[in-house]
């Protein structure tokens, strides 16, 4: 019998997890930009204009093979699905970012 004393938490959030990254819910893409100030707001700029939530951000300028003078940013966003995720993709594309998704 499975009652709420018995249910490991921590188990829980990975199979909800495991799910939702199953159904295209989350995306996780690598940007690769110029280190200059403003950068990264227009980056977290576009993707509020494109209604996306920010589940979780990375910022690293050192201790990666990156040209000098760049920096890479990892976001985890929140999407619909597998189309939506295609869609993001194409229109950060589109934007200009130079995006790779993260498996």
């Amino acid at each position: 019998m499975l009652g709420g004393g018995n249910v490991d938490p921590v188990l829980l959030t990975k199979l909800v997890d495991h799910g939702l990254s199953l159904a295209g819910r989350y995306l996780v893409v690598r940007v690769v930009m110029g280190d200059r100030p403003g950068t990264l707001a227009s980056l977290t700029n576009t993707i509020a204009e494109m209604g996306l939530n920010v589940l979780d951000v990375e910022h690293h300028r050192s201790g990666l093979r990156l040209e000098l003078g760049t920096v890479e940013v990892q976001l985890t966003l929140e999407t619909r699905d597998h189309e939506h995720r295609a869609t993001v993709m194409q229109d950060l594309i589109e934007a200009g970012f130079e995006v790779e998704l993260v498996e």
